[in-house]
Order: structure tokens, then C-alpha cells, then sequence
């Protein structure tokens, strides 16, 4: 997992089925201060639902395997896994590092 911060949302009307009821959100890689990460591209990722927005700090999963526990486990049968392999699995409201709390 990674810690990202919300830099802004993706609209789209005409999305796969599987996003119907799910924000995309643009999230970008912090350092362990809260700086966002120079280096690092910002990606698109999933919100099953955890209200996350504009500037939160998340824990990210980039992994398909945590998408498919959270998106298709109530899926019937044969029904293709969720297309996407980033999710937002918690909003955080603060950690500690270095001796300092960060939000």
C-alpha cells in the first residue's frame, strides 16, 4: 500500500458497468511528511465507497487482487473480474513520522 493525497476527480458518463456507483479519483504518492512524492505520477483510483475527497491523505492498493476482494466478491459466477488495479482502501486521518504527526 501507499499513502497518496486526493488531487482531484475523473467524471466520466460512460464508464464499464463495474464503476456505476464508484468515484474515480486522482491520487498522488506523498512522502512520509506529507510532501507529494516529485517523482511520482498521479493515477486513477477506484473509491468503494469511503467518501474520500479533495485533499485526504489514503492508503492506496495497487494490486488486482484487493480490487477483486472488494469489487467482485459478491460478483455471480463467470462475471469478468473489475478492470482496475488501484483502490483506495482508507481514508487516513493522521500518522506519525519522524517524531511528528502529519495529516
Amino acid at each position: 500500500m501507499r499513502l497518496c493525497r486526493v488531487t482531484g476527480s475523473v467524471v466520466s458518463t460512460q464508464k464499464s458497468d463495474r464503476f456505476r456507483a464508484t468515484k474515480l479519483l486522482l491520487t498522488h504518492p506523498l512522502t512520509l511528511t506529507g510532501e507529494l512524492l516529485a517523482d511520482a505520477a498521479e493515477e486513477v483510483a477506484l473509491d468503494p465507497g469511503l467518501s474520500a475527497g479533495l485533499g485526504d491523505a489514503v492508503l492506496v492498493a495497487k494490486e488486482g487482487a484487493v480490487v477483486s476482494q472488494l469489487f467482485d466478491a459478491d460478483a455471480p459466477e463467470g462475471t469478468p473480474p473489475t478492470p482496475a488495479n488501484v483502490v483506495i482502501v482508507a481514508v487516513v486521518d493522521e500518522w506519525t513520522a519522524d517524531g511528528r504527526d502529519h495529516r
